[in-house]
């Protein structure tokens, strides 16, 4: 980075900026903004990269469902390391099924907006983290199978793991499983009800759609 700075890229996603090495309560010898906690969880969202046991879900998160591939973050070439064998397998059979995604959580009555964005509140707050996504039939209740699971938010944003084939996602590094049903999570007191949740693409995802059966 030049002169004395020790740092480098988040290579994770676009636009997810640079990391510094800094002595203990030492200053940036370089012209950065300095940022909070909550605006680094908000970019994360918006990129889809999740991180910490909230998100990576001890003993049950899986590399590719993960994103951990789409982040640069596996070598298919390389050998001998623990569940080698079914991320290979994985990525041979392309049969990846569920993905983190970014999703937006909403109000009864506000319509959604055409693409992922920030708009701040305290809805994400008030979802249960770890709670089921159901399809919203058609009399308003939720129904059915899980689609999905809410892990964490902030805001009206978070990241949930969802099964491409009912909520949509990215299928490959290219293609976007776009799905126009509505879906709703449980609140995480009784008075919230059910929350309105919808997956969008990362903001840096190319614009290819495929349908879910696709």
């Amino acid at each position: 980075m030049g002169g004395n700075v020790v740092g480098c890229q988040d290579s994770r996603a676009p636009g997810m900026g640079r990391r510094l090495v800094l002595e203990g309560g030492k200053k940036p010898e370089v012209d950065v903004e300095e940022s909070g906690v909550d605006v680094y969880r908000v970019r994360r969202y918006l990129n889809g990269v999740p991180e910490g046991q909230d998100e990576l879900l001890k003993e049950a998160a899986l590399p590719q469902e993960s994103n951990i591939d789409v982040m640069g973050g596996i070598d298919y070439t390389k050998g001998c390391y623990l569940g080698q064998e079914l991320t290979i397998r994985t990525y041979h059979q392309g049969l990846v099924r569920k993905r983190i995604v970014p999703m937006m959580v909403l109000e009864e009555g506000v319509e959604w907006p055409q693409k992922l964005e920030w708009r701040g509140g305290d809805a994400a707050s008030r979802v249960k983290n770890g709670g089921d996504i159901k399809k919203i039939a058609e009399g308003g209740g939720a129904k059915g199978r899980p689609a999905g699971k809410w892990l964490t938010g902030v805001g009206n944003l978070g990241l949930g793991l969802a099964r491409l084939e009912s909520m949509g996602g990215w299928k490959d590094g290219s293609t976007w499983i776009a799905n126009k049903d509505e879906f709703a999570v449980e609140g995480e007191n009784e008075a919230d009800g059910k929350l309105r949740v919808k997956t969008f693409r990362p903001v840096w995802f190319k614009e290819t759609d495929a349908s879910p059966s696709s």
